[in-house]
């Protein structure tokens, strides 16, 4: 039998986790990306990129706020839906606020070569992220 703990995000929200896991940002993405009701090959970069970040970078924030920063550089690499699903969207699918992904985001920012995946978009479209969100 499953047993879950519920753990608190940015605004005093539960987000139920099994015990014994570790959670990481991978695990949260695709929950994030059905709120968000996201293409699945935007789906497919966020979790490739989650599964690469965390091996490639290191950043010391939550995993609920790297899976939403990831989605928000994954979006922003999308031209039909950059301007249609903005930071805002993100937050409340993730139940984070939205300082907390732009903080987040500015930490990945430097390192997004390295977990982008390739087919996704290629490091000209990655140098032209904007550092501030």
């Amino acid at each position: 039998m499953r047993q879950l703990v519920e753990i608190k995000n940015d605004y005093g929200n539960s987000v139920g986790l099994e015990i014994g896991k570790t959670i990481r940002a991978y695990d949260l993405i695709k929950r994030f990306c059905s709120n968000l009701s996201l293409d699945t090959n935007i789906a497919k970069a966020a979790l490739e990129a989650a599964s690469t970040c965390e091996k490639a970078v290191d950043v010391r924030r939550s995993p609920i706020s790297i899976a939403a920063a990831l989605i928000y550089v994954v979006i922003q690499l999308h031209d039909d839906v950059k301007n249609k699903i903005g930071i805002r969207d993100i937050a409340n699918a993730a139940n984070v606020a939205e300082g907390t992904i732009r903080n987040t985001y500015k930490d990945l920012y430097p390192s997004a070569s390295k977990f982008v995946p390739a087919w996704y978009a290629n490091e000209d479209k990655i140098k032209k992220l904007e550092c501030n969100p």
